[in-house]
């Protein structure tokens, strides 16, 4: 797959993630979290906190979408290495009394990370 395409994909898709964790905050931790007010509230902070690393995770993908062959393979390893532990931290939220989620919460990330190693090991100019 064309890294510029890839980029592109997961450019939006994180600024897009950053405009709904503002947006939808507070249902989200609703919805997410069995937790009571004040950690309810904490939560919500912590997606408004969050927003600005995926706008600006987003706009640096969608920049670099025109860079060289290399340096685009170069972005994709770095996304690549960012969601191992990423995906650890899933696996604990998932597990957690505190949460409602699983699997399908982190489908996005899932396909995410597919689409990022599949042009990463198999990249087209």
């Amino acid at each position: 797959m064309k890294t510029k395409l890839t980029l592109t994909i997961l450019g939006i898709i994180n600024i897009l993630q950053a405009i709904a964790y503002t947006a939808a905050a507070e249902p989200a931790v609703e919805m997410m979290f069995n937790v009571g007010e004040e950690a309810a509230s904490l939560a919500v902070l912590f997606q408004y906190a969050i927003t600005p690393a995926f706008l600006m995770i987003g706009l640096m993908q969608l920049f670099s979408r025109n860079l060289e062959l290399a340096a685009a393979k170069r972005i994709l390893l770095a996304v690549i290495i960012a969601y191992i532990p990423l995906f650890f931290a899933f696996y604990t939220m998932a597990n957690s009394p505190l949460t409602n989620m699983g699997i399908g919460d982190f489908a996005i990330d899932i396909v995410m990370f597919s689409l990022a190693v599949f042009t990463y090991l198999k990249p087209k100019e």
